[in-house]
């Protein structure tokens, strides 16, 4: 099995859209999130894969970069129990 790349992250749309009027109202609260948890510097890059033809399996990507090198297991733990309590994992 190959590694988890801990630095992918993908929430579903449907989550997001429940929560939000949109998937761009997320993004503020999103950043702050991985900033939160892997530093101020912390980098994210978006990316929507809304290619299938359901809307249920429509996602956000975000890829995390930290802002002291590697998206560490702790942060990603971390990221992920926030997301969690928003109900977006």
């Amino acid at each position: 099995m190959p590694p988890v790349d801990r630095s992918c992250l993908r929430i579903p749309y449907r989550l997001l859209l429940q929560r939000y009027a949109a998937v761009d109202d997320a993004e503020d609260d999103l950043l702050e999130l991985v900033r939160q948890v892997a530093g101020a510097d912390a980098a994210v890059c978006w990316k929507e894969d809304i290619e299938h033809s359901n809307p249920w399996f429509h996602t956000l990507i975000l890829y995390v970069s930290a802002s002291l090198g590697e998206f560490s297991h702790a942060q990603h733990g971390a990221l992920m129990d926030r997301l969690r309590a928003l109900d977006l994992a």
